[in-house]
């Protein structure tokens, strides 16, 4: 990931409440309040297959993310 990207869209996440991003290179990111955030799955999807999860602006682990209370 880069720190600007490049951006190719600039759509709203189908569920609401989330910026998704899809960055020149394929890398996918969604974001609410400009930090990265996702309740219903990870919030970077990258081009190579990876994924990471974060919570407001807060990256945890794909365990944590499973492990958290749902609100």
């Amino acid at each position: 990931m880069t720190s600007q990207p490049e951006w190719r869209s600039g759509t709203r996440h189908p569920t609401g409440g989330y910026d998704k991003v899809i960055v020149a290179r394929g890398d996918t990111l969604y974001f609410t309040a400009a930090r990265l955030h996702r309740l219903d799955g990870p919030a970077v999807e990258a081009e190579d297959g990876s994924v990471q999860y974060w919570v407001h602006g807060k990256q945890v682990t794909e365990q944590e993310y499973h492990d958290r209370p749902q609100a």
